[in-house]
Order: C-alpha cells, then sequence, then structure tokens
C-alpha cells in the first residue's frame, strides 16, 4: 500500500473510522516489535505485560484502540476487591454522591 492508497482509505472512512485508522497507524508506525506482537495476544499475556500495552496504547493516544481492548479483555482489569468496602466509613456526603449516581437505588 503506497501513499495514495492510504490516503484514499482514510478519505472513505467516517470520522470514527478515520480516528481509528490514524490511531492503527500511529501504532504500526511507533510500536516496537514486543508491543505489537503482544497486541495480537492479548488473551495470553500476563498482566504487567497486559498493562505494558495498555500504557503504551494511552501513552501513544490511541484511545479508540485501548477502549476495545478494556472491553475485549475487561475480565483480566476488573477485580472484585473489597478491602476497600472494608476499610470504608461512610459519610454524609458519600452516601449523597452514592445516591446521585445511582448507587443506592440499584441495593
Amino acid at each position: 500500500m503506497d501513499k495514495k492508497e492510504l490516503q484514499k482509505k482514510y478519505e472513505e472512512q467516517d470520522g470514527m473510522g478515520r480516528e481509528l485508522l490514524l490511531e492503527k497507524l500511529a501504532f504500526c508506525k511507533f510500536a516496537d516489535n514486543y508491543d505489537f506482537e503482544n497486541y495480537f495476544k492479548i488473551g495470553e499475556l500476563s498482566d504487567s505485560e497486559l498493562l505494558c500495552l495498555a500504557s503504551f496504547l494511552y501513552q501513544q493516544d490511541c484511545f479508540l484502540m485501548l477502549m476495545e481492548m478494556l472491553e475485549r479483555y475487561k475480565e483480566k482489569f476488573v477485580l472484585a476487591d473489597s478491602s476497600l468496602l472494608r476499610e470504608l466509613e461512610p459519610d454524609d456526603a458519600l452516601m449523597e454522591r452514592l445516591s446521585r449516581i445511582g448507587v443506592l437505588s440499584d441495593v
């Protein structure tokens, strides 16, 4: 693919498609071989490797690619850590905020 074909592909995209194409270009241009290869084996990565890849995508402003990765592999990022609840002392301000964002209406 030459520069003209790449430009044509860019122009064929809608706004979100254009942004994603630009992110993929930045990722392909600036990722070292290690990060690039890790992108294709995300499901097999250790937690530290996954966080390194997420950090790289964030640093390169590849937010759509990062969002896609977080959504597809959310079970690796979301941990049910109840230790925060044990240490939490609710006060009026906290309870009011929880109410406003809908946490208390769900309980």
